[in-house]
């Protein structure tokens, strides 16, 4: 659990991890966590609950190389500093969020290596800051 009161970068990856909690609204940390990385792992988590109480300080997330499923959730707010968001290589399904217009510092985006479908958004040209965007294989 992430408890301290001025973590501001946590990195799991690459280990063989099968879960990840969501995160606690009520730890210390939840104000100052900038990076989270728990790519290259065993996560099997729905992708509609990994964003769960996601603290709205993170800059970047890493969730690739995982065993991630299903399509991501309906919405997903507060997350005005979000700039890096990498879930390539999991089991991702269905079709881009609209949520992506509302990531105003986004700026690289992966979700490559996934099973998605559905038509690609107009969301580029909404993003002004995006400047990698990977939805390959």
């Amino acid at each position: 659990a992430l408890v301290t009161p001025s973590l501001t970068h946590a990195d799991f990856s690459s280990n063989r991890f099968t879960y990840m909690n969501r995160f606690k609204k009520y730890k210390g940390s939840f104000q100052s966590l900038r990076f989270c990385d728990v790519s290259n792992n065993a996560i099997q988590i729905d992708a509609t609950n990994i964003f769960d109480n996601i603290p709205p300080t993170i800059e970047q997330f890493m969730v690739s190389k995982n065993e991630i499923y299903g399509s991501f959730p309906e919405t997903l707010n507060n997350l005005p500093k979000l700039r890096q968001l990498n879930m390539s290589s999991n089991s991702l399904s269905g079709s881009l969020p609209e949520w992506l217009n509302n990531l105003p510092e986004l700026r690289q985006f992966d979700v490559s290596s996934n099973a998605l479908s559905g038509e690609i958004s107009d969301f580029t040209e909404s993003i002004l800051s995006l400047r990698e965007l990977d939805m390959s294989n």
